[in-house]
């Protein structure tokens, strides 16, 4: 007897594990069609609302799952690995579309000073959340060996609080981009504490049970998110808008928790499949994009950005993305797994 509820004690583990992996990718999903949406040109009465916490979403997510173990030195390899390598990757690729169409257009492509731009990632182009991503990685790790050495239970939101308002404060006094946009994995940072906080004390599990979670949570991020776009400023981490700090983590943080609980309770197998490899979707789709208004133009077809005719092209133009991504996915993972940080098998 000891023996079958053992057996059924480790399913049950087994399926929980299995159930929250998939969760997590949903949400990841979800959160890279939204990043493409918002690479598509729309007005910003179009994308505020998503703009609010999209980019925190899986900075969340990733402290959610963080995990600093071993040596420092192997912790950095692999982050080198599955971060910086990738990073390259997408550069290499991207230069080489920009400076194909570049010469078909007769406009010049200064492949020295864009690579040099690429090494010092300074809020350059949408690969910046990488390199942010690497450095709020290793100041986790770092945080990490300090919260083996304190007690109370709540050290993750503590730090993420801080982590805050030291990036806050920093934004006030000296408010300079850093390469690699190190003043900003200081907020990301901050997130991913609270992602971690989240995890120790089954915030989300908690959430979940509550009545009428999910519709509180996206009433509370469209209406934070709308109150900060029509009174003080659109949120874009990649141009330092954050509008009021105060509504800006609310609805961070709620719009987080409105994608996690809508991850929780469907089975979407596409979304789960862009989240399992939202990296190479997240690296290489605006080349895709930007060839989709280009063809647009081609054909004569005039976007009003404000319209919602924008909308149905945006939406067009991620699926174009999506299906032409797809097989370019399986034919890195498959001959080249280690430009996206995996290893063969």
């Amino acid at each position: 007897m000891k023996i079958v509820d053992m057996l059924q004690q480790g399913r049950d583990n087994f399926e929980s594990r299995a159930e929250r992996i998939e969760w997590i990718d949903e949400a990841k999903g979800i959160g890279i069609v939204l990043v493409m949406l918002g690479h598509c040109y729309l007005h910003w009465k179009f994308c505020f609302w998503f703009y609010a916490f999209h980019m925190p979403l899986f900075f969340i997510l990733s402290g959610y799952t963080f995990s600093g173990k071993g040596k420092f030195a192997d912790y950095l390899k692999k982050k080198i690995r599955t971060l910086l390598v990738p990073y390259m990757f997408f550069v290499i690729i991207t230069m080489c579309c920009n400076g194909v169409l570049a010469v078909t257009h007769g406009n010049e492509y200064h492949v020295f000073e864009i690579l040099k731009l690429y090494i010092i990632q300074n809020r350059y182009t949408l690969l910046w959340f990488i390199t942010c991503l690497f450095l709020a990685n290793l100041l986790m790790y770092v945080l990490q060996s300090l919260r083996s050495k304190t007690k109370t239970n709540h050290f993750w939101l503590i730090i993420g609080c801080i982590g805050a308002l030291v990036f806050g404060i920093y934004r006030v006094i000296i408010g300079k981009d850093l390469p690699w946009n190190a003043d900003l994995s200081i907020l990301a940072m901050s997130f991913m504490s609270f992602g971690k906080w989240c995890r120790e004390q089954k915030i989300i599990e908690k959430v979940k049970l509550m009545r009428y979670s999910l519709a509180i949570c996206i009433l509370i991020t469209f209406s934070v998110s709308a109150v900060n776009y029509i009174y003080f400023e659109r949120v874009d981490l990649y141009s330092d808008a954050f509008g009021n700090p105060i509504l800006f983590m609310t609805a961070a943080l709620t719009g987080t928790f409105a994608v996690v609980l809508i991850s929780m309770t469907t089975n979407n197998r596409i979304l789960i499949e862009l989240g399992k490899n939202s990296l190479i979707y997240y690296g290489l789709h605006r080349i895709i994009i930007d060839l989709m208004f280009v063809l647009y133009e081609k054909m004569g077809i005039q976007i009003d950005n404000a319209s919602w005719s924008a909308v149905g092209f945006a939406i067009i133009s991620v699926c174009v993305a999506i299906v032409i991504l797809t097989p370019v996915k399986c034919l890195v993972l498959k001959y080249i797994p280690w430009c996206l940080g995996k290893k063969k098998g």
